[in-house]
């Protein structure tokens, strides 16, 4: 029965003399007549519930949802490891890797009538040395991050060591030499260089690769890029619009002349370089990454903190500077 006014009913006993049932706000609701006439077609009706105007039950003001991290942990942008790869490993126990080359080779090797006096050859050794240097590197952490959660010390651990190669990948093309620093490939005496001048650039890559067969008399297997200077040959196109390495839709070889392409920004931009990386370079570990912990750094101990260290030793002979071959100005 709805009372004078539109009200809906109130709670009453379903029979004389029964309990009072207590019906929901929403039962109540549900079991009206409007709302019945409403779900079957008729809108003619207008449900009026009276409630006590509160404060709304929501995010803000009730109760926040609980959120919990994936573990998940998105690294920092930064230069990936590309050239280690491309240079064959050793291992040593010395301070030094020593080693001779032959710097003099005079070949008198030529035919002769019988009785006649033979050539003399001539033959110079050089002794070449190329120390081992060390790359360090440490954290500072408090004994709570690593007694408070489990994976802080194992993050810590991959990080130091990715940092150590990482910089180990830079070395190894442009290390000064100067001491404690590796000497670089492009820092090493004797490599060769190619102008671009008014060639193109694969022109240009082309006479590099000539001079590393000719003159350094070697095999060039890589060329190493900027990423920057690999754009502006992936997007070189002919006269009529068409790209040479390949169409937009299609990735395109990343080769030039049959040789494949290393992309690094530790590569000098606008210089390229061309080798034979398999012979005549070599990266020689006297130990390898070695990670150490330890609260006797400094006031660490009375502070609670701890420091991680990582570190490595490595020499970096280049055997035959000609076997290289820089190509500027591209």
């Amino acid at each position: 029965e709805r009372k004078p006014g539109g009200d809906l009913p109130t709670d009453v006993p379903a029979h004389p003399g029964q309990p009072e049932v207590v019906k929901s706000l929403g039962q109540i609701f549900v079991e009206s007549k409007a709302f019945k006439n409403f779900h079957g077609g008729s809108d003619s009706d207008v449900v009026n519930v009276k409630t006590a105007l509160k404060t709304l039950f929501q995010t803000s003001a009730g109760w926040a949802p609980e959120s919990i991290r994936t573990g998940k942990v998105v690294e920092y942008a930064t230069r990936p490891i590309q050239v280690i790869d491309i240079i064959p490993p050793g291992n040593t126990n010395d301070t030094s890797i020593v080693y001779m080359e032959e710097t003099t080779f005079t070949n008198a090797a030529t035919e002769k009538a019988e009785g006649g006096t033979y050539g003399e050859a001539t033959l110079v050794l050089t002794e070449k040395t190329s120390p081992v240097r060390k790359i360090p590197v440490f954290i500072p952490v408090t004994d709570e991050q690593l007694e408070d959660e489990a994976q802080a010390q194992s993050y810590l651990d991959n990080r130091l060591v990715f940092m150590i190669r990482q910089r180990l990948d830079s070395q190894i093309l442009v290390g000064t030499g100067v001491a404690p620093n590796l000497t670089g490939i492009l820092n090493v005496s004797g490599i060769q260089v190619q102008a671009k001048g008014a060639d193109p650039t694969p022109d240009a890559i082309y006479k590099a690769i000539v001079k590393v067969r000719v003159t350094g008399r070697a095999v060039p297997n890589v060329v190493v890029i900027h990423p920057n200077d690999w754009q502006d040959i992936r997007l070189l196109r002919t006269a009529d619009g068409i790209y040479i390495w390949g169409n937009p839709s299609e990735a395109g070889p990343e080769r030039i002349w049959g040789l494949p392409i290393v992309q690094t920004d530790a590569e000098t931009e606008n210089t390229g370089l061309v080798g034979d990386f398999a012979n005549f370079v070599q990266l020689f570990e006297k130990r390898g990454i070695e990670i150490k912990i330890s609260n006797s750094h400094s006031t660490y101990f009375v502070e609670g903190k701890q420091a991680v260290r990582a570190d490595i030793r490595v020499a970096l002979p280049t055997y035959r500077p000609a076997a290289f071959c820089t190509v500027t100005g591209i």
